[in-house]
This record gives C-alpha cells, structure tokens and sequence, in this order.
C-alpha cells in the first residue's frame, strides 16, 4: 500500500498510522515493496458489519478499506471465526505485503503460532496471559504483587501485546523491528511474546512500581505518551531496547504445556463453566418466552410471531448475551 499514488494523501491521518512518528515513508521499508506486492485481490465479497466497521477504524481511504476488508473476509472464512485484533495485524501487513502474502502469514500464525488466539471466545489467549502471569512472578515478583494488588488482571493488558502482536502500541520504527524479529522467530511458537513481555516489564519497572492506582499503571503498560510525558521524550530508544532485550530471557527451561494446563485449571475453569451455566439456563429462558408467546398469539399471527423470537434467541445467543 505503501507505493499507492495517493497513499499519503488518504491514508496521513489514519488510525493505523497513529504511531507513525514521521518514521514512514522510510526509504529502508519502502524499498521493500516488490511491484508485484500493490496487486489487489481479485474478489467479491458480501462483508459482514463487524469487518466494515473494523477496516473504517484503521483506514480512511476506500481502496485502503476494501482491500482490508478483502482480506479480513478471506480469513473470516477460512478460519470460520474472527477477532477484531485480525484487523490490526492485517492493516499494518498490508503496509507492505500483498493481500495473498498477508493472507498466508496469518494463515500461518493462525494454525501454527497464535493457535485459538483470533476467535470470538479466545480462550487460549487468556491461558496464555495467566501463563505469562507465572513467568512474572519468576522474574520480577514485585511487579507481578503490584499488579495484583491493584487488580490488574494480566488478560488486560497483555492482550494488545498477543492478539494484536503490538500494533497500535509500538511507535513504528519499534513496531517494524518487532515483526521482523517475531515473524523470524515464530515458525512454530509464540515464545517470543513472552519474552518481550517480560522485557517489557524490566524496562519499565521503576515506573510501574512509582505508580499508584490502575489507571496510571495501564498508561505505562499501554505506552500513552499523551499521558506520561517522560514516555513519550523516550518511546523509540525504549521500544527499541524492549525488543532487543527480549532475547536476553531463556524460556527453555519452562514447560509450557505444563503451565497451559496450570493456568486452565486454576484461573479459567471455573470461569467458562460458571459462563457454560449461564448461557444454558437464558437459553431455557428464552425457549419458555417463544413457547409462552406462540401460545399467547391469535393463530393468524403465531407463525409470524414464533419466527421473530427465534431470530432473536439466535442473534442473542451469536452475540453471546447473557
């Protein structure tokens, strides 16, 4: 997208280029583009509302939108789920890849890497913060007590560093460095996101620990340089050695299986059960009101009636309403 005539033009103000910070048009990145990479893909689709809201909040330009929304329905079905954080990595990608290499790096990530991390109930990212709760309470243990002390919980805030890989959090001369270092390292494991989440709390950890309530600690974990001044006159050089520094945690002692299991079993399980329970019993619940409805209605009127329930009984239970 990048090489597109009016790229800058459509595309200087958008959500996606937020943390920009005058580091594009680099020449270094630019230079990257293969010609073939501005092909567009060559489709038709019917876009669901969530996919078009997602594309209008990172790009402003129509072609820009549409080529989104192209892929992100691809994946959508492919993948028979989505998550808004797809929209995320697939807008910086397209930065510089072509819609199919996009689409076959997420393929990717989605089967081998980030396993049950892009769907509506990603409960394998939440075992996965809980995982990356333990390793912190191994390496920095003051800061693991901080954070819960102030009720911080670790699927909070570590979601914009796993689901979304850091997009719309690094500014993007970091962010570049960490998906080449990510996609390099990442051929069969996410175990690089734990270790630059732990550099991530090394770098900061004075911070953190100096602030009070949970509001001012998500600014730092968040990296909102509108808010903490001394983070903003520092977010390159920062993020930069956030990323380099990850390498410097060995994980190979850890297993992570182990800790899944650990995590599922103390954190999550009796969670989703409890949810498991709710969402059965509103379903008996609204079963009753379409039975106590259809009989309560003039015979002319029942089928209509029935059927208006049901659609809402189904789009209650796709939006998971409980």
């Amino acid at each position: 997208m990048l090489r597109r005539v009016n790229f800058w033009k459509e595309e200087n103000d958008a959500p996606l280029l937020r943390n920009n910070r005058s580091f594009l048009p680099c020449t270094s990145i630019v230079d990257r583009i293969k010609d073939e990479d501005e092909a567009d893909l060559n489709v038709d689709f019917d876009h669901e509302r969530i996919i078009r809201h997602d594309a209008e909040r990172t790009f402003l330009g129509e072609a820009q939108r549409i080529t989104l929304m192209n892929v992100l329905s691809s994946l959508s079905r492919e993948f028979n789920s989505y998550h808004q954080a797809m929209s995320y990595v697939a807008g910086f990608l397209l930065l510089t890849h072509s819609p199919l290499k996009v689409i076959e790096i997420m393929r990717q990530l989605h089967r081998t890497v980030l396993i049950g991390y892009w769907t509506e109930e990603p409960v394998a990212f939440a075992t996965d913060a809980y995982v990356f709760d333990y390793l912190l309470a191994d390496f920095e243990p003051e800061i693991q007590k901080h954070l819960s002390k102030n009720y911080i919980l670790p699927e909070t805030y570590v979601q914009k560093w796993f689901t979304t890989l850091c997009v719309g959090v690094l500014p993007f001369k970091a962010l570049f460095l960490f998906f080449d270092t990510f996609l390099d390292q990442s051929q069969s494991s996410n175990i690089f996101l734990f270790q630059f989440a732990l550099s991530f709390m090394k770098h900061i950890r004075d911070e953190l620990l100096q602030a009070k309530n949970a509001a001012a600690i998500y600014q730092y974990l968040r990296l909102d340089t509108s808010s903490v001044a001394q983070i903003d006159k520092k977010i390159d050089d920062l993020t930069i050695s956030i990323i380099e520094g990850a390498k410097e945690f060995d994980l190979t002692g850890y297993d992570f299986d182990k800790l899944r299991k650990k995590a599922y079993d103390e954190k999550l399980h009796v969670r989703l059960e409890a949810a498991k329970r709710v969402h059965q019993e509103n379903k008996i619940h609204n079963e009753s009101l379409i039975s106590t409805s259809s009989s309560s209605s003039s015979s002319d009127d029942d089928d209509d009636d029935e059927a208006k329930m049901k659609t809402l009984v189904s789009d209650m239970e796709q939006l998971h309403i409980k």
